[in-house]
């Protein structure tokens, strides 16, 4: 092995819930915001179209010198252009919400794999490399849960109907995991958990450069930092399992902190792979999204 870091492991009990609580602090603004921006942004798009259509109806009896009523039937064609016209308004606020529907799939179909995780008779064992993959899949799992429970709260309040389901494209792929992950060991739990996590990374990220307003670029921004620590430390945990290094799976909170002097020299390069995030897996907004 020479690719090996432990280095946010050692203390990812105390860090990874620190990160979660600011985390959670900082979203709170950002999505009030965004509920507050859907709001206007409906009111002045139905106000401006209630105008256009009201100034349609006048021009055309004007013209024909038709009742309101006979007016307004003749003008439902130039009507219905005016809201076709205006669909393009709706269009980015639709991706918003349509994006934290996805997000609140992702989330769901996270927590339901832990859940599962932890059901496994392996992951019930005392040995401290256990105990502290155990305590990872528990704080992890419900970081994934507030995080759902955030995105559908403000899905709601911006109109849309909250996802409670899990992610249509990925639950197959979970669900067939499953056997595999019961006659198997601690490695293949983490290298399904990885999937999903750089999965939501991936969409969290490439979200900063699709949703609109400035607001819901942050949201995904705050989340994916916290969706890349759970991905740099399954990164160590995979490495360490591979190498067959269990015995420094261990941090404080489970019994025992990291031998630093037993790392391997190149420790510091696999929990971060990537200068810059990647994002070909990355989830369509729609695809998640509440049909």
């Amino acid at each position: 092995m020479t690719d090996v870091d432990v280095n946010a492991f050692r203390t990812l009990m105390e860090e990874s819930q620190d990160l979660q609580v600011d985390a959670m602090r900082g979203m709170k603004e950002p999505l009030d915001e965004i509920v507050a921006l859907g709001q206007e942004r409906r009111a002045s798009t139905e106000y401006s179209e209630a105008r256009r259509e009201e100034a349609a109806l006048r021009e055309q009896q004007s013209r024909t010198g038709l009742s309101p009523v006979a007016a307004g039937l003749g003008v439902l064609g130039a009507a219905g252009l005016v809201v076709a016209g205006s669909s393009s308004a709706f269009a980015a606020e639709d991706v918003d919400v349509q994006a934290l529907q996805t997000a609140a799939s992702l989330e769901n179909l996270a927590v339901y794999t832990y859940k599962t995780a932890l059901t496994l008779p392996y992951l019930k064992g005392n040995a401290r490399p256990i105990k502290t993959v155990r305590a990872f899949a528990m704080i992890t799992m419900t970081q994934h849960a507030e995080h759902a429970k955030a995105f559908n709260a403000r899905v709601k309040e911006l109109g849309g109907k909250p996802q409670n389901k899990k992610n249509p494209k990925y639950t197959p792929i979970v669900n067939e995991m499953v056997p595999k992950l019961k006659k198997g060991g601690p490695l293949d739990v983490v290298e399904l958990a990885i999937i999903l996590e750089d999965v939501a990374t991936s969409t969290y990220v490439k979200n900063e450069s699709l949703i609109s307003d400035s607001t819901s670029r942050l949201l995904f921004g705050t989340v994916a930092g916290v969706e890349a620590q759970h991905l740099a430390t399954l990164y160590a945990v995979r490495a360490l399992l591979k190498a067959g290094k269990e015995e420094l799976i261990t941090v404080k909170a489970t019994g025992g902190a990291t031998n630093a002097s037993k790392l391997p020299r190149a420790a510091g390069n696999v929990g971060s792979p990537e200068a810059f995030k990647k994002t070909e897996l990355a989830s369509p907004p729609s695809e998640g999204a509440v049909k």
